[in-house]
């Protein structure tokens, strides 16, 4: 049992870290885009070298899966896009309100990396 546990732990720390990296990679490529192409291909980009990134990191480095194949790449992709209308949604839902969406997402960051972990765990790396 407390093998287990140190194993879930480190589990998690490598899915914030991996994260983390991959935020950094993903940012630096959409700042950089966004100077010599329009808005919405950098955006596009920036969310396509996250992806990828994403799915292989933490298929293979975090969950140690062994087969990452389409299948597998469809559920993450599908969670991607549940990620982003969910964050899109809380964002807008919160500014209705008159709560600055920075504020808003900075502060359901949390909330979406919950999510995500216990997601790519229980259905989309098991």
């Amino acid at each position: 049992m407390k093998k287990l546990k140190i194993y879930i732990e480190r589990e998690k720390r490598l899915f914030l870290f991996y994260g983390i990296l991959n935020f950094l990679i993903t940012n630096i490529i959409l700042q950089i885009s966004l100077l010599i192409i329009p808005t919405i291909l950098a955006t596009a980009l920036s969310q396509f070298v996250n992806l990828i990134i994403g799915f292989y990191v933490y298929g293979k480095k975090v969950f140690k899966y062994k087969k990452l194949n389409n299948f597998v790449f469809r559920k993450y992709f599908v969670l991607a896009i549940i990620l982003c209308l969910l964050n899109f949604g809380l964002i807008d839902l919160f500014f209705y309100y008159g709560i600055n969406k920075n504020f808003t997402a900075g502060v359901i960051l949390p909330l979406l990396v919950l999510i995500s972990y216990y997601s790519q765990k229980n259905y989309v790396f098991k």
